[in-house]
Parts: C-alpha cells; sequence; structure tokens
C-alpha cells in the first residue's frame, strides 16, 4: 500500500482575522473627539478647541480607553470560535463538535522486575497494586497480579505511576529498586525499562492540531494524516510525528516526545500495540513503530558585538546564549529537518550581535528517519567590533 501524500496545510497558514480591523485606540480617541465638536457646534452653532490639558478631552481619551478595552474584548470572543485562535475551554468546546476531548495527565510506565536469589518449589505471587520507589515519595503500582513460577528466580511486571505528569518519566533504568509492599520471598525489584508516557494535562496546541486532522479518523487509519491522528490521539506527549512506507504494506512510524525527546522501549511497544487495533490499522497494514535515528552536530563558532553596543554588551552575550539554546530546540523538535547554520547564524544577529563565524554546523541533510541532535558546543565571545 502507498501512502498517500498529506494534504493539510499548517493551521498557522490560514489567514489572520480581526473582527477590529486595524482600528486602534487612537484612531477611537480621535472619533470621539470629532464626534464631541461635531455635536457641539451643531446643538450650540459654535466651534469647540479642546486643549491637550481641557477636562472633557481628558474624559473624552478616558473613555475611549475603556471603550476600546471593550472592543478587544468583542475580538477576542470571536476568535474564540475560530480554531486558530481559540483556547482553553472555548478550544474544548470546539473539539467536542468532532468528539475530541482534552487528554488528561498520564502517570509514566515501566516494566518492574521482581527477583528471589533462590529458587522456589512454590509460585510466588506478586499482588496488583504492589508499588516500588527511588526513595522519593514517589510510588509506581504494579497493574496486575503476577507470579515467579516455580523454577524461576524473576518475573516482569507492568506498573505505573500513582501520580500523573511528564516529571514521573524522570527515571533511568535501575531507579526504581525499593520495594514499599514488601512481598514474601521476592528479595529486589527495580525497573528494566525507561519510565515513558507520563504526560501533563494536554496542551492547546496539541490538542488544536488534533481537532484540525480529525476528519483523518473516520475511517482506519491508511492514509498519512489518518496514521498521525491516531498516533497523536494516543498521547498528548507526541510532539512531532513521521509516517513513511518503506515498501507496499509496510507502515513505519517515527516520532519524537516533548521537547524533541527520542522515544524509548517502553513508549513504542505502548505504541505499537495501541495502533494495531482493529479499529486503527487497516487488515492489510503491518505497522512498524520506531525511535528516529539521531544524527549529531556540533556546534563551534565565535560571535562578536558592535562597539556601539558596548553599554548592552552583557545583555546581547545573554540573549546570544538564548539564541543558541532556541536553535538546538528548533533543531531537534522535526524528524528530517536538515541542520541548517544559516537560521544558527541569523538567530545569533536577531540576538543582537554584529556577526557570528559559524566553523560547524555545516549544512547537512537529514534523512526522514532521522533527526538531529546536538553532540558538543562550543561557543566564544570574540569580543566588540567597530560598527
Amino acid at each position: 500500500m502507498a501512502l498517500e501524500n498529506s494534504n493539510l496545510k499548517s493551521i498557522k497558514d490560514y489567514p489572520e482575522i480581526s473582527f477590529m480591523k486595524n482600528y486602534t485606540m487612537e484612531q477611537l480617541a480621535d472619533d470621539m473627539i470629532a464626534w464631541f465638536k461635531e455635536k457641539y457646534k451643531e446643538i450650540t452653532g459654535e466651534d469647540i478647541v479642546l486643549g491637550k490639558a481641557d477636562d472633557r478631552r481628558i474624559i473624552l481619551l478616558t473613555g475611549a480607553y475603556f471603550i476600546y478595552q471593550g472592543y478587544m474584548y468583542l475580538d477576542d470572543a470571536g476568535k474564540m470560535g475560530l480554531l486558530k485562535y481559540s483556547r482553553g475551554d472555548y478550544l474544548e468546546n470546539l473539539g467536542a463538535l468532532k468528539h475530541i476531548y482534552r487528554k488528561p495527565a498520564t502517570g509514566a510506565t515501566t516494566t518492574i522486575r521482581f527477583s528471589m536469589t533462590t529458587q522456589r518449589v512454590s509460585a510466588i505471587g506478586i499482588p496488583k497494586g504492589t508499588r516500588v520507589t527511588a526513595g522519593d515519595n514517589i510510588y509506581f503500582a504494579t497493574d496486575v497480579y503476577a507470579e515467579i513460577a516455580v523454577g524461576k528466580k524473576y518475573v516482569d511486571v507492568q506498573a505505573t505511576c500513582t501520580i500523573t505528569g511528564a516529571a514521573t518519566n524522570n527515571y533511568d533504568i535501575g531507579d526504581l529498586n525499593t520495594i514499599v509492599d514488601i512481598v514474601a520471598f521476592v528479595d529486589s525489584a527495580k525497573n528494566i525499562t525507561k519510565p515513558e508516557n507520563g504526560a501533563d494535562i494536554e496542551s492547546d496546541e496539541s490538542l488544536r492540531q488534533r481537532i484540525y486532522i480529525a476528519p483523518a479518523s473516520y475511517s482506519t487509519a491508511g492514509s498519512v494524516d489518518s496514521y498521525e491522528y491516531f498516533t497523536r490521539q494516543y498521547s498528548s506527549d507526541i510532539s512531532n510525528v513521521r509516517i513513511t512506507s518503506p515498501e507496499p504494506g509496510v507502515v513505519q512510524i517515527r516520532y519524537l516526545l516533548k521537547d524533541g525527546a527520542i522515544p524509548e522501549a517502553e513508549s513504542i511497544h505502548k505504541l505499537k500495540e495501541y495502533l494495531s487495533g482493529e479499529n486503527i490499522r487497516p487488515l492489510t497494514d503491518k505497522v512498524e513503530v520506531l525511535a528516529p535515528t539521531r544524527k549529531k552536530y556540533n556546534i563551534n563558532l565565535t560571535y562578536y558585538i558592535n562597539k556601539s553596543d558596548q553599554s548592552m554588551a552583557n545583555t546581547i552575550q545573554a540573549k546570544v546564549t538564548q539564541a543558541i539554546t532556541d536553535y538546538i530546540a528548533w533543531q531537534r523538535a522535526e524528524i528530517g529537518r536538515d541542520i541548517n547554520p544559516d537560521i544558527l547564524k541569523q538567530k545569533i544577529i536577531d540576538a543582537g550581535a554584529k556577526r557570528a563565524d559559524i566553523t560547524s554546523p555545516v549544512f547537512i541533510v537529514v534523512d526522514e528517519n532521522s533527526v538531529a541532535g546536538i553532540d558538543t558546543q562550543t561557543v566564544t565571545y570574540g569580543g566588540l567590533e567597530n560598527d
């Protein structure tokens, strides 16, 4: 099966809308003063001059300020009915029209290995809800009842954090090694996969994107858009999706998590399980869920500041540091995004630097299965230069 290319354009590409047009508060103030003068002459037959300190002018300007706030409120209220601008509860109500709801926060999942030092002649049960911790008062509880079988020394059990949020992902393999609920004959426990799938409550941007591509869900997956929809539907922590079909009948799904993080085994396994559901995957499709390959690059540059900006040198240096951080985040945010030093240079210039000599990176084409990732970073401030 050959996947069709997505025909959807970005929401950001749709026209900008303003229910106020280009009407400004200054225009409103001028209009109110003009209307006042016109009405005054109509009633009295005389012209009037309103000086800057005239009480009547001050009252009109004050009124214009509050009236304009009302205009802004009405403009914002109108935009709440448009997907491009809507937010919060208003956005959720737009989603309700397509049966799309904001995803709640979720706890991370992992696999816990419960072990014994010696084999037993009878099976050892691990109750559902058995908790382990890293010693920080955050607990992972087993999802199901499990047993260490006769003749075996361990069993692997799925577990979920008892609290929710992206922070519950912040453990490495082996960190969860303290058994809270003691199980007879079980000597140790540890997580053998890195916890993943924990997510904060879905952001407006994530919800907006799912609402936008929701029509692709009206049948089982098959097109690029429908596979992307179902992938994003699985978790609000998914930030970027790339669908490819290397051969007929094979669909490969690669994705990134929040902040450009590359998914690991726990996340990949759960997503594949979800996408393999009969209501999602066409019968003839073989779905493969993969992590993108990391394409490493280095940053090595020297930047300079205009001598005329000497008084702002410290501020500009801080802005350049932030600009480089922003570039690294931008570069890793999308699978297949080429490594582009021109973007880096522009960000540094926009931050206030005079120029930047960039030794690396050079322009590198990143294939559709890879994502750029920073390796080493050397940034040197070269000092002030004549304008």
